[in-house]
């Protein structure tokens, strides 16, 4: 199915990263990760939500042009995410890695069972969660849904009751089944589907099938993605490290920003060759995911900040999947902070 390909974290590794990562917050978190030295900041480690693929292109362009180098790093492993993979606030809580990509359906129940983690930038400030549905018969609107069936994959349980909680939907008035692939769509048998904006709608229309999609953040679910995580003993012991990492990945994700081409380029060719991507679905979401990246927001504060208020509608948001958190036990600002104190040309 064409949505795995750009699926981050998948949800139903919460109860298992959130078990994995109170397991582990005892560790000392001395790992690989931590391995600097005398003259450089050591090994920059970041522990990715998935396979390598467009999501993490900032990272990509910082490597191959040297601005984890420049921040005092000596080397860089990017780590692929994937079924079976370390989770994030693992890694971060280990030293494993320095920094780590989740996702606050993740890194929320984690610190409730006792990782002691921050978010503290995200990529994606609108949640890319998206309902796709045919064009003739579009479902544009939370309203909309009233009478339809919708196909959910398992993966995505938690964030579809939540989008249904936060319209005062029950299942009495949306049917929800099962979603094996998007061919549930195209052959009529569901009248939507729960699928992931940078693969939904424009993708289904590029391959011959007329489609339309409403995002989950403009129907009641404003949340962040593809956020980036941290240990608490990071952020209070070895800020240098990540004030360098975090400047590297904002150098980064504007440079992919600024060439598409590009960055489409060390996905298919490079970084992701392995995965033997379609050229055409990868150009499509590289295009799609800056409209994710990209606010009102990020021009006044920065690639990578996350807004009080974004911080609010997140903890909100996660309220509706009875997930109880304060946004200062969840969100970290510091180190963004500082980022942009030390180089306000950035902004």
């Amino acid at each position: 199915m064409t949505t795995t390909i750009f699926r981050g974290r998948r949800i139903a590794a919460v109860t298992a990263a959130a078990a994995l990562a109170f397991g582990l917050t005892a560790c000392s978190a001395s790992g690989d990760g931590d391995s600097s030295s005398a003259d450089g900041l050591g090994t920059a480690d970041i522990q990715l939500s998935w396979l390598k693929n467009q999501q993490f292109a900032g990272e990509y362009f910082a490597d191959a042009d040297g601005y984890f180098t420049d921040a005092g790093f000596d080397e860089v492993t990017l780590t692929a995410g994937g079924s079976g993979a370390t989770s994030a606030e693992a890694a971060v809580t280990t030293g494993k890695s320095l920094v780590g990509i989740s996702a606050p359906l993740i890194t929320a129940p984690a610190i409730a069972q006792g990782a002691d983690v921050k978010i503290i930038g995200t990529l994606f400030q609108v949640n890319p969660f998206s309902v796709v549905s045919p064009a003739d018969e579009p479902l544009e609107t939370a309203d909309d849904l009233d009478g339809a069936t919708i196909a959910v994959s398992d993966s995505n349980t938690l964030v579809w009751n939540a989008f249904l909680a936060a319209n005062g939907l029950d299942d009495g008035q949306v049917k929800t089944v099962p979603l094996s692939d998007t061919s549930m769509l195209t052959t009529g048998q569901v009248d939507g589907y729960l699928g992931y904006s940078t693969s939904g709608a424009d993708a289904l229309t590029a391959s011959g099938f007329d489609a339309v999609e409403f995002l989950l953040a403009d129907e009641g679910l404003p949340m962040i993605g593809e956020s980036i995580v941290a240990s608490q003993e990071a952020i209070d012991d070895d800020q240098d490290a990540l004030v360098g990492i975090m400047t590297a990945m904002v150098r980064g994700w504007q440079a992919s920003l600024d060439d598409p081409e590009r960055t489409a380029d060390l996905v298919l060719n490079d970084y992701g060759k392995d995965q033997q991507y379609d050229a055409a679905a990868i150009e499509l979401a590289v295009k799609k995911q800056a409209d994710l990246i990209q606010t009102d927001e990020t021009a006044e504060n920065g690639i990578l900040t996350v807004s009080d208020d974004l911080q609010q509608a997140t903890v909100d948001s996660l309220a509706l999947a009875d997930i109880d958190i304060d946004a200062a036990d969840l969100f970290d600002s510091s180190i963004l902070d500082e980022v942009y104190a030390q180089n306000p040309d950035l902004r």
